[in-house]
């Protein structure tokens, strides 16, 4: 990684603990293949398909928990490097070579890397996943998964509602109770 570290806080912004999902958003559209006579905005519109399928696949929790990573190549013209769309953090790694290094040091930041999934078929990306201990996902295998309604994480999100009702703690049993009890099972004085 042979960039210049003049913005520290960058990265500080972007990774949190409350990060759960971290998409090298270009390798997952990688499966797609420019137009023959491609229009103007072809690849807003490829970034935006990745973006709104999430959207429609994340539930909300999760959808604030994720950030997707492109290289700074034809970033929008009309949106700084970072932006939110749908609650998911989209960001441009302007100040880097290319998304990877922006992608590597995301990772490294991470306070609890045993939280958070990557996705990106990048050796490069993998291989600092994994020495950090994060889950590392294949994007097209991950995609393909989440298309079919399989979200994978390298944590389960927590319910938003009680999975049980508030129980209120029954009355001890009557004496006539303990004694009926006790005579069903053998225990009888007689």
């Amino acid at each position: 990684m042979a960039k210049d570290r003049t913005t520290p806080t960058r990265t500080a912004q972007i990774v949190s603990p409350a990060l759960w999902l971290l998409i090298d958003g270009y390798n997952v559209l990688a499966p797609t293949a420019p137009p023959r006579n491609p229009g103007a905005n072809w690849l807003h519109q490829e970034r935006m398909l990745l973006i709104n399928r999430l959207a429609e696949h994340l539930d909300s929790e999760t959808r604030r928990r994720t950030c997707v990573v492109f290289d700074a190549a034809n970033p929008p013209r009309d949106r700084p490097h970072r932006f939110t769309i749908n609650d998911i953090d989209v960001v441009f790694a302007i100040e880097y070579p290319e998304a990877d290094d922006l992608l590597e040091e995301l990772i490294a930041a991470h306070p609890t890397p045993k939280t958070l999934a990557v996705v990106s078929s990048d050796a490069r990306v993998q291989t600092a996943a994994k020495r950090k201990r994060c889950r590392s996902f294949d994007s097209q295998l991950w995609l393909d998964d989440l298309l079919d309604g399989n979200v994978r994480l390298a944590v389960d999100p927590a319910p938003t509602q009680p999975t049980t009702p508030n129980r209120i703690k029954p009355a001890p049993p009557s004496e006539s109770d303990v004694a009926d009890w006790m005579r069903e099972f053998g225990f009888d004085e007689n």
